[in-house]
């Protein structure tokens, strides 16, 4: 479970792109009428975006020792491209040369390939490559048939509360400030008795009057999963598109062989120890 959360991360920032401002109306709301304004007003936005690249960091605490993983998210238009690496794999007990390996996604809204190392370049489904995206468009994002059941403060902001009446997201709640459309809360669906429940905080502009989160925490009912950071965006920075080339990456990391052995060696180590 935690580590379809700490993917879901990246997917989870991304979708955040579709969201935008508008002034909510005095008159009583309505999931229809709520879900239109916010789909024109997240296409608005979109519009002006040409391409866009954001950097963050994202802590998981574990046993072990927590560990980080960094990613450097691009956009423009339906392509995109994500590279993932890690930090404290010695903390985390795997060995120390995996900090060097970096994980690269690559999609065009049809195709999409994950590259690196270990495994070389292997196309993967859509479906598997919208979850290091994420959803950059209302209509993927919103559910279909939703309803307002109420109004909580979160982050000192009024926010909408919106009880999810199909399967089409995969939350069951979903909080919605109400003057700028901002999500600001989620909760999944209960798995094994537990909701993950994901927080979005510390919003910034970054475009005209459209907002990002900057901090998202992560938890599985009162554990805290991850907690991710965006370290910094660049909007209409004139993306090359050779950086959504497939066929243009380079990738270095570990010696396999070495690093084989190396887990063998503290494969052997662990054993050791527990036969004492």
């Amino acid at each position: 479970m935690k580590k379809s959360l700490m993917f879901d991360a990246a997917a989870v920032l991304a979708l955040l792109v579709c969201l935008a401002i508008l002034p909510v109306s005095g008159s009583a709301e309505t999931w229809e009428s709520l879900s239109k304004r916010m789909i024109e007003s997240c296409t608005k936005y979109t519009q002006g975006i040409k391409d866009i690249a954001w950097t963050m960091e994202m802590e998981v605490p574990s046993s072990e020792g927590s560990f980080k993983t960094t990613s450097v998210l691009y956009g423009k238009g339906k392509r995109f491209r994500v590279e993932v690496s890690m930090e404290g794999m010695e903390e985390a007990g795997l060995p120390a040369e995996m900090a060097g390996m970096k994980t690269i996604v690559i999609g065009d809204g049809t195709n999409a390939w994950i590259v690196n190392p270990m495994m070389g370049k292997s196309e993967i489904s859509a479906e598997e490559g919208a979850k290091y995206r994420g959803q950059w468009s209302c209509s993927d994002y919103l559910p279909v048939s939703a309803e307002i059941i109420g109004s909580e403060k979160i982050g000192g902001r009024e926010c909408y509360v919106l009880s999810v009446l199909d399967n089409s997201s995969d939350f069951s709640k979903i909080w919605i400030d109400q003057k700028s459309f901002n999500l600001m809360k989620m909760e999944g669906k209960p798995q094994e008795g537990v909701a993950s429940v994901i927080l979005l905080s510390d919003h910034r502009k970054v475009l005209g009057d459209f907002e990002m989160p900057f901090r998202t925490e992560m938890y599985s009912g009162k554990d805290l999963i991850s907690t991710t950071v965006v370290r910094s965006v660049e909007v209409n920075k004139g993306l090359a598109d050779d950086l959504f080339d497939p066929d243009k990456i380079k990738t270095s990391g570990p010696d396999m062989k070495d690093m084989m052995d190396q887990m063998k060696k503290m494969k052997e180590k662990l054993e050791e120890d527990g036969n004492e």
